[in-house]
């Protein structure tokens, strides 16, 4: 008995029948229908209401039909690699000629095909349309898979984007690792091998490609051949068990050559039950062509020579462990700073911390010469807080930065939740990050008869940080910091032998804690001085956040 054939009438459930993880390692996400509608009033605008029927439309990565199910195309291709996809959405666009085909890596001959040859996998029609220079649109949710790492990382597949299209841009030097670029450069790549003049691309695209440095060579053969012309942008988190962290971009272009190549406008919408609801504007911008300064190259600018030298780090914050290493070190070092990637999405991995220096991974030297920018680039990723609408944002230092704000990101840095700076026992680890002088630390270690601390500063140098502060001027919200921070040492330190018998690990006998270990003892015994030491730290934040965009490290 032959089976009988399932009609699957909701969009939703068309996903289940395709394995998620597939999905997921090529970076393929369900259009949710309300978008998909956008998209087509978006078209009509740009092209017309009557764009269906003038124009031969191809969705070459088409899935189970998201973008085209509940519309009638006069010619419509649709494509994909799956067949099953083909199979389930079968009785959908029945007007349209479904096909499978892998577009990043079948061949799609040029004009010495013109003999009514083919050797391509493309019908007939949609090759008539490009040997005849038809109006075209490719309307198009490419897969936003990109190869990071070991195809065994449980990550997106590395092996994913390894295509005979990413070899052929090798080729041309551009960067191919994310699918969506893959994808639009085969495009482009049948722009130029049919000479269309008549093309437009309608896509959804997760929108890394039109601002991150490493995609400049690929903007420049993009723009040289499509002209964008408008664009929305909308939260990721709309599609299926996807983080909302990040954004999604539907951009249209037509072929053209490009005159605005760094700033490109979108609005920003959302789903506000069931219906699209405009929320703002937003520009998403790169710096081709322009001067500037990623974060790494302004920390590492005053760094000198390296030598090799036994250090002690921190190889535990929370249990404020210690280990000592031969490493390769600069002159004047103190701790690192991990400093991951020079966009916003990485800013939850901005610390000062004392552990191992390594090389590469986003970790650098923070030194008694590079401190300041060290502690401005802390700030500005500390911060500002990613979300799905500014998350590929990315940061220029080649700005002028005011010395009022560079003593402000100073004191920020200090007392920061991600300033994790520690003193680890009778100098084996110093604090360079403590702020207050070793003299008052002895007198009130005299007052409270605790031999411990003042035997520790007796035979202890100044901190780099303490002598640092005694030649800057400081803003009046700076100095409540700084003042409100030596109330908690002052009013906390009778309770520093009761509480290093209960919390040995903190090692909070020792004269230059980090604010981290000062934080856990008076969290204990005066909650409520560390209450008004946030409202004095919100306020200096609160100052300093706006200026980020103000002075130009963010667009």
């Amino acid at each position: 008995m032959a089976a009988k054939k399932i009609k699957i009438q909701s969009p939703e459930i068309y996903d289940r029948f395709i394995d998620d993880k597939e999905r997921r390692n090529k970076g393929q996400f369900y259009t949710p229908k309300i978008f998909a509608d956008y998209a087509h009033k978006m078209i009509s605008k740009e092209l017309g209401n009557n764009w269906k029927d003038e124009y031969v439309v191809w969705d070459n990565c088409c899935g189970t039909k998201n973008l085209t199910r509940d519309y009638r195309f006069k010619e419509l291709y649709c494509s994909t690699l799956e067949k099953k996809e083909l199979d389930i959405s079968a009785h959908l666009n029945p007007e349209a000629e479904s096909f499978v085909f892998d577009f990043l890596n079948e061949p799609i001959a040029g004009r010495e095909s013109l003999t009514g040859v083919y050797d391509d996998k493309l019908p007939k029609g949609l090759k008539d349309a490009l040997l005849e220079n038809k109006p075209i649109v490719f309307f198009i949710n490419p897969p936003y898979g990109k190869a990071s790492g070991s195809r065994y990382s449980g990550n997106i597949d590395a092996g994913v984007s390894n295509t005979f299209v990413k070899k052929q841009m090798q080729k041309e030097k551009i960067e191919c690792s994310e699918l969506i670029k893959q994808f639009l450069w085969r495009i482009v790549d049948i722009k130029r091998k049919f000479n269309l003049t008549n093309l437009y691309i309608a896509c959804f695209t997760n929108p890394s490609w039109l601002i991150k440095p490493q995609s400049i060579k690929f903007r420049e053969l993009f723009l040289n051949n499509f002209e964008y012309q408008k664009g929305i942008m909308f939260c990721a988190g709309e599609f299926a068990n996807v983080s909302s962290d990040w954004g999604v971009t539907f951009n249209i272009f037509k072929s053209g050559n490009s005159k605005e190549r760094n700033n490109f406008t979108h609005q920003l919408i959302e789903n506000n039950n069931g219906e699209i609801k405009i929320i703002g504007d937003k520009v998403l911008c790169n710096f081709d062509g322009q001067n500037i300064k990623t974060t790494s190259e302004f920390i590492s600018e005053k760094l000198g020579k390296k030598h090799k030298e036994k250090i002690v780090y921190c190889k535990d914050i929370k249990k404020i462990e210690y280990a000592v290493e031969y490493a390769n070190i600069y002159d004047d070092y103190i701790c690192v700073i991990d400093c991951h990637g020079n966009v916003i999405q990485n800013n939850m991995h901005t610390f000062i911390t004392n552990k191992y220096p390594k090389s590469g991974g986003g970790i650098m030297q923070l030194t008694k010469k590079n401190i300041f920018e060290s502690c401005i680039v802390h700030s500005i990723k500390n911060l500002i807080t990613t979300n799905w609408v500014i998350d590929k944002d990315t940061y220029n230092m080649n700005v002028d930065i005011p010395i009022s704000f560079r003593n402000d990101a100073f004191v920020y840095s200090i007392f920061g939740n991600y300033c994790c700076s520690v003193k680890i026992g009778n100098d084996q680890l110093k604090n360079e990050f403590f702020w207050m002088s070793k003299s008052e630390i002895e007198s009130l270690a005299l007052k409270y008869n605790n031999d411990d601390c003042f035997n520790d500063a007796q035979t202890s140098s100044e901190r780099f940080v303490y002598t640092k502060l005694q030649t800057i001027e400081l803003s009046p919200e700076a100095q409540a910091v700084i003042d409100k921070a030596n109330d908690i040492v002052r009013k906390t330190f009778k309770y520093r032998e009761q509480f290093n018998k209960e919390h040995p690990e903190y090692q909070i006998m020792n004269f230059d804690c980090g604010f981290y270990q000062i934080k856990a003892l008076c969290r204990e015994y005066m909650p409520e001085l560390l209450k008004e030491f946030k409202e004095v730290y919100k306020v200096l934040a609160d100052k300093m956040r706006p200026m980020v965009y103000t002075l130009g490290f963010l667009k």
